[in-house]
């Protein structure tokens, strides 16, 4: 049995549960207590007090990728867990920014938080063991989401449109299920979705995480017919999905006719057993 609950997630199912523009996941698999992204700030240690989530037993930290809304909590995760290894791409840690009206804003890593030996910094595939794989640095045949466009990494002494080598996506392979968990799909859900297949020679069996339909900075949603191509990829794996945070809710109810029961949002307090 595998479990997972939103520690952090744009929108709460509970008056009790706070929430945030942001995504943390908490996941138990038969061998490990797993924490996937820390969202924008300490949140998740509140609302993982009140799930019952203990933070200092967890053995797997994941950063997703190097933008605040995934890492803004490493501080209280550091505080809080003395313990587990805390896997990163080492391009995480370069100056990412987002544009506000032309106007760059620094959006990145604490970098003065990552050092020691705790931190395990991973390469386009890294096998921790043969229940966990990190994947990154997909094949992008299918088109990106336009809202990636005003995001920038800092190379050189300039701004260049950021190229998300620094995005990692988790596949756990437990009983016969092979669980895909992304942070914000940057590199494309369809792309991703498509690496893990050549990764495993068959289709995730579920899929949780942000794909990236919404730009919350202008509040902006991807072209209908771009997300419905998006619905009309899903469609073809068969998989389950649990999307959230970028995703946004407009674009779920336009997908949601096309993949029906198959299709679920994962708010904050949200608990997922498969």
């Amino acid at each position: 049995m595998l479990k997972i609950v939103g520690l952090v997630e744009n929108t709460t199912e509970s008056p009790n549960l706070k929430c945030k523009h942001g995504l943390s996941l908490y996941i138990e698999t038969e061998r490990h207590r797993i924490l996937f992204d820390m969202g924008p700030n300490d949140l998740f240690l509140e609302n993982a007090r009140k799930l019952g989530v203990d933070i200092a037993s967890i053995d797997i930290a994941i950063i997703s990728h190097g933008h605040v809304d995934h890492c803004g909590g490493l501080k209280g995760f550091l505080k809080g867990n003395s313990t587990a290894r805390i896997y990163i791409r080492p391009q995480a840690l370069e100056r990412h920014y987002v544009k506000v009206l032309g106007i760059p804003f620094y959006a990145g890593i604490d970098k003065t938080l990552v050092s020691g030996g705790r931190f395990v910094f991973t390469e386009d595939l890294c096998v921790v063991d043969d229940e966990i794989t990190l994947l990154s640095n997909d094949i992008r045949r299918f088109g990106l989401p336009k809202s990636d466009d005003n995001l920038f990494v800092k190379r050189g002494g300039r701004l260049v449109p950021d190229d998300f080598c620094h995005e990692q996506n988790l596949l756990i392979s437990s009983e016969g299920r092979h669980i895909l968990v992304c942070g914000c799909a940057h590199s494309g859900i369809v792309n991703i979705i498509n690496k893990a297949k050549n990764i495993i020679g068959a289709y995730p069996t579920d899929v949780i995480g942000g794909f990236h339909l919404y730009e919350p900075v202008a509040k902006r949603y991807e072209d209908p017919l771009y997300i419905d191509s998006v619905a009309c990829e899903l469609e073809r794996s068969k998989a389950s999905y649990y999307t959230c945070h970028c995703t946004g809710i407009e674009a779920f109810d336009k997908m949601k006719p096309r993949l029906g029961c198959r299709l679920a949002y994962l708010h904050t307090g949200t608990e997922i057993r498969l």
